[in-house]
């Protein structure tokens, strides 16, 4: 490698590992224990005060990824209920005390409102609800306003004091969320601490130098095993112990780092510690602002449940949201309010396929059957003031609409209840989650395979409430996945913390790598795999490919973090080839997501190894993309995109108010490309063309000739790399995060990035092609780094369960003897 290529990769690497593991040791140590909390197998619900406990050991255990407050805090809002309700409340303010932070408003007569945040706080350091937390801090320096666009999720557990099954419900999702997605964040630090000692680069030292001031340090080899070490612990723990294995703690994962989900568990706080449906004497789901009586604005807001709900909902953007309750078994939707009895709702259509969804996957069990589910005035009665109604047409319907003026705690701000266009447009369902409001404990489920739908004894209220509310978070923004190139599969999909909005190249910097073959007579075409998620119907969905060199250096708006941008659209619109799938029948581009009516599609036959046939959840969408004539040296971006659930235009026959197209954001968001709403500093955005777009991969080029010498039967090394059946290296994952034992990666997998983009003109077939983003790999090089990721799996996997290719018969190692825990299937499982 020469001087100059050394000079420009190795800063960036060296700036990147040293930003990027602020807080490593601590939060590991923090996963690590978390692991060992072993809870009973059976759900059992939990009063007032083990709640706390549990919101309290999360917010302490994960504190990258959740925040915990109140509204009292949050907002000032006063306390419902006397001295002698909610003692326990004083922990809350002990602990506070105890880290430092000031507990004015911690504590009082009445009881706290308690609210958790759950969100990639280091992705988004900038956004407000992360800068709650006084105690947080990060090393990553950006200027990006990329939270803006982050989708917000609102959960609510207990509006009824006495309806029990919500909180308990939420707070047990919370936990299979913040393990994931900190155990999928190891090691925290992409790439392996280099030793510079020896180094008398001044490029480096003074790298070093810069690094120090900043009062960073370097981290070493010990470090980072530890890291791994954690990371196979947790991902052991997560496996055995509570039925996550890979596929589902990275979709956590990745439901933990895109959205930002508020869960207020009991709103009703004193009415719970009572275990009374009331907040004192009021009804709190009576309280707010929509389709009451005339002369009756003294009768909205007086709860301090519905406070804090009006509060959150007036500092976010919610587009999906649900509200637990109890006494029957039903999910509805609008409309509940008695102005528009025996009339549809706009966009009846996505409310009818979401509630669907929720009833297949929370599914049922013995004596229960899934839930029936419908509009509130079909399927449970109407209200007047109800919270489902206000959050569904607040903004868009203002004839139904009140300024409160409550005189309950001494008042209520009317403005408080003036709302703009974009605040109260969301699918905010109604679950009415068991017939008894506090069900027996062998009704609630178990802790086992708690992701996995079933009808058994092992399903339960709870049990299948997780899952209900997940999907929830899931269905909330559609999301578009690469997973693979040839036989080879990413064992990441998401990394939490990983934030590719964070500088003006990290879209380019931080892109999996792979090196293919480059083409020769015989074949010229390299698969590619990829899925789509959070919706219903996928309308459409490609691959588009094209040279690094032409797009942009920042694939987002530089101004509001929007991706991709407009010029970066235009770009692959112009100069990028595109591919349709291989696999969907009758020549058609679409298929069905996990959460369609009639299942995946297409999907991978059952009964294989790989990830999709084992956990065959997700469509599995398969192209090729040529690189005939492309030089060796080439970096090639590939991106999937999707359009989906266009027929949720479609209007209902009798829809009330009449002639009204699509009202909420999430209906606009994947059928308008022009749509805009904005609250409290977040927004949303159409997309241009109705195009959702994946992360980009780069696809580097290589000489075939570079891994002639390697053994593609060791089974050490078939984590990172994939053979075809004639035993030919077809992939390589250059930087997997498990694959760098020695740093040779660093300096051999990072094409040189540039400062600007477009010089480029497309693919021209032969020729000579100068590439500043595109570099050849050194066979000797190459040789050594897969002889360096051979001794590191040998290292940290001795049970790795042998795959000789993509869809063959594996082998179980010998050393693996009867009744050990071993899967191939779970292929980044560290351990």
């Amino acid at each position: 490698m020469t001087p100059m290529l050394t000079s420009m990769i190795l800063p960036t690497v060296t700036l990147y590992l040293l930003t990027a593991a602020a807080a490593v040791l601590s939060s590991a140590a923090d996963v690590t224990s978390s692991t060992s909390t072993q809870r009973e197998d059976q759900y059992e619900i939990l009063p007032s005060a083990d709640l706390l406990n549990r919101l309290l050991y999360l917010s302490t255990t994960y504190p990258n990824f959740c925040t915990l407050t109140t509204t009292q805090e949050w907002f000032g809002l006063p306390r419902a209920g006397e001295d002698e309700d909610c003692p326990f409340d004083e922990i809350y303010a002990a602990e506070k005390k105890k880290k430092g932070h000031s507990t004015a408003n911690a504590s009082g007569k009445g009881c706290n409102n308690y609210v958790l945040i759950i969100q990639d706080k280091e992705a988004y350091p900038n956004d407000p609800d992360v800068q709650l937390d006084v105690n947080f801090s990060t090393s990553q320096h950006q200027s990006s306003d990329g939270w803006k666009f982050v989708p917000d999720v609102f959960l609510s557990g207990s509006v009824h004091g006495n309806e029990r099954v919500g909180p308990t419900s939420l707070v047990e999702m919370s936990e299979l969320l913040l393990e994931s997605a900190a155990c999928e964040s190891l090691p925290r630090m992409k790439f392996q601490p280099i030793d510079h000692s020896n180094n008398t680069d001044d490029t480096i030292t003074n790298a070093n130098k810069n690094d120090a001031s900043d009062g960073l340090h370097s981290f070493t080899q010990e470090q980072w095993e530890q890291e791994l070490s954690t990371a196979q612990t947790c991902r052991q723990s997560l496996t055995n112990n509570k039925g996550i294995p890979s596929p589902l703690r990275q979709w956590l994962a990745r439901l933990v780092s895109t959205r930002r989900t508020i869960i207020i568990p009991t709103a009703n706080a004193l009415g719970y510690s009572r275990n009374k449906r009331e907040e004192g004497s009021i009804d709190p789901n009576r309280d707010f602002p929509f389709d009451i009586q005339q002369y009756h604005e003294s009768e909205c807001m007086q709860t301090i449940a519905g406070r804090s709900i009006n509060e959150l909902w007036r500092s976010h953007l919610f587009q999906i949201g649900l509200t637990f309750h109890g006494g029957m078994e039903v999910i509805g939707y609008e409309w509940g309010a008695p102005t528009y009895l025996n009339m549809d709702a706009p966009d009846a259509l996505a409310q009818n396929q979401i509630a669907s969804a929720y009833s297949r996957y929370s599914n049922g069990f013995p004596g229960h059957v899934p839930y029936d589910f419908g509009t509130m005035n079909d399927k449970v009665y109407y209200v007047r003031g109800g919270m489902e109604d206000w959050a569904f047409a607040g903004s868009w319907d203002p004839e139904r609409v009140v300024q409160c003026a409550p005189t309950t705690y001494g008042g209520y701000p009317p403005e408080k209840t003036v709302y703009n266009n974009s605040t109260l447009r969301a699918f905010n369902m109604l679950v009415e989650t068991s017939d008894k409001k506090e069900p027996v404990r062998k009704d609630l489920g178990s802790r086992h395979d708690p992701l996995i739908s079933s009808s058994g004894s092992e399903n339960g209220h709870v049990a299948r409430n997780i899952r209900l509310a997940l999907l929830a978070m899931d269905v909330v923004e559609p999301y578009v996945s690469i997973r693979g190139v040839e036989e080879l599969m990413f064992e990441d999909d998401v990394i939490p913390t990983m934030n590719l909005k964070r500088s003006p190249t990290s879209y380019f910097d931080d892109a999996k790598l792979v090196w293919i073959p480059g083409g020769d007579e015989k074949s010229s075409l390299r698969e590619i795999t990829w899925t789509v998620g959070g919706a219903m119907t996928i309308d459409g969905t490609e691959i588009v490919y094209g040279l690094w060199d032409d797009l942009p250096a920042q694939l987002a708006e530089c101004a509001t973090g929007l991706y991709p941008s407009m010029e970066t659209s235009n770009v692959i619109d112009t100069k990028f080839q595109i591919v349709q799938p291989s696999n969907v029948e009758g020549g058609k581009s679409g298929g069905r997501s996990r959460w369609h009516a009639d299942g995946a599609y297409p999907a991978e036959p059952e009964g294989g190894d790989t990830y999709e046939q084992i956990y065959n959840f997700d469509p599995v969408f398969k192209t090729s993309i040529d690189i005939t004539n492309i030089p060796v040296g080439t970096a090639i971006a590939v991106f999937a995109r999707a359009k989906v659930d266009k027929d949720w235009a479609t209007s209902a026959a009798n829809v009330g108010p009449a002639n009204l197209g699509p009202a909420s954001h999430i209906v606009n968001a994947r059928t308008n490309p022009s749509y805009f709403a904005s609250n409290a500093g977040k927004v949303i955005h159409g997309r241009e063309y109705g195009w959702w777009y994946s992360d980009p991969i780069t696809v580097l080029v290589g000489d075939a000739k570079e891994v002639e010498d390697l053994d593609v039967n060791d089974p050490t090394t078939h984590f990172s790399l994939s053979s075809n059946a004639r035993g030919i290296v077809t992939a390589v994952h250059v930087n997997a995060r498990f694959s760098d034992k020695t740093g040779l990666s660093n300096t051999l997998s990072r094409p040189i990035p540039r400062s600007g983009g477009g010089g480029g003109g497309g693919f021209t077939g032969g020729g000579e092609t100068t590439l500043s983003r595109s570099s050849s790999v050194s066979a000797t090089l190459v040789v050594m780094l897969l002889i360096a990721i051979g001794i590191f799996v040998r290292l940290v996997r001795p049970r790795r369960r042998r795959r000789r290719a993509y869809g063959q018969p594996v082998a179980i190692p010998a050393d693996v003897e009867e009744g050990d825990d071993f899967d191939a299937s779970y292929r980044d499982d560290v351990g």
